[in-house]
């Protein structure tokens, strides 16, 4: 029920819909401008994989549905990166309601940082995307597939994001063990779901921060 309540605070509200719309008109202004030429670098790529043919028929025939498919993934895939502009905000504010921790010295280097560990587990994300992206194409794995992926995505980011205004986000990651990967993974499901998804790095930064103050707590 807190989770609840913490998704519709106006106050985290207010700053999981800013990044939302940095990501949305980001990569709408990139589709306008390269959607063809995506189009035409997917179908060309997709013949050396698995499944090529039928993948570039595929892509093809269906051009503008996978362009949004794609505009989609991408869009909630940046949340993380976008959010690490507003994330103090969110997790103080649940600090705040729940659970009174002592915020510890933060410098504008840990902010850095922080933006970069969602950088780069985005770009591992896009690079195990090229390699991989034909299993979005097999049923029932794909699920398995994207679930997986997002969990790439998002664990890093989360767990920092979580965790670094009251301690050591490494030692966090340590003392969570598989407990993180489990929270990341279901929780991924949220970006099935059409319009939820739009908040689904909220979602999960929520349960995350749950599962990190709650540790620690006890």
């Amino acid at each position: 029920m807190k989770l609840l309540q913490d998704l519709f605070d106006k106050e985290i509200l207010k700053y999981t819909l800013l990044p939302l719309g940095i990501s949305l008109v980001f990569w709408g202004i990139l589709f306008f401008l390269f959607g063809d030429d995506l189009l035409d670098f997917l179908a060309s790529y997709s013949e050396n994989l698995p499944f090529g043919s039928k993948i570039s028929d595929i892509i093809n025939s269906a051009g503008w549905l996978i362009l949004v498919l794609f505009y989609y993934l991408l869009s909630i895939s940046t949340l993380g990166v976008f959010s690490s502009f507003f994330i103090d905000k969110i997790v103080l504010r649940i600090n705040e309601k729940h659970f009174h921790y002592q915020v510890r010295k933060i410098s504008f280097k840990d902010t850095l940082y922080g933006i970069w560990v969602s950088i780069k587990s985005f770009l591992i994300y896009i690079l195990l995307s090229i390699f991989t992206f034909w299993m979005l194409f097999i049923p029932v794995v794909n699920i398995f597939y994207q679930l997986f992926m997002w969990s790439i995505l998002n664990k890093k980011p989360l767990v920092f994001d979580s965790s670094y205004l009251f301690f050591d986000p490494k030692e966090v990651e340590r003392k969570l063990g598989i407990k993180a990967w489990i929270v990341v993974f279901l929780t991924s499901v949220v970006y099935f779901v059409p319009v939820v998804s739009w908040f689904g790095y909220t979602i999960q930064l929520i349960f995350m921060t749950h599962l990190v103050l709650k540790t620690y707590k006890s």
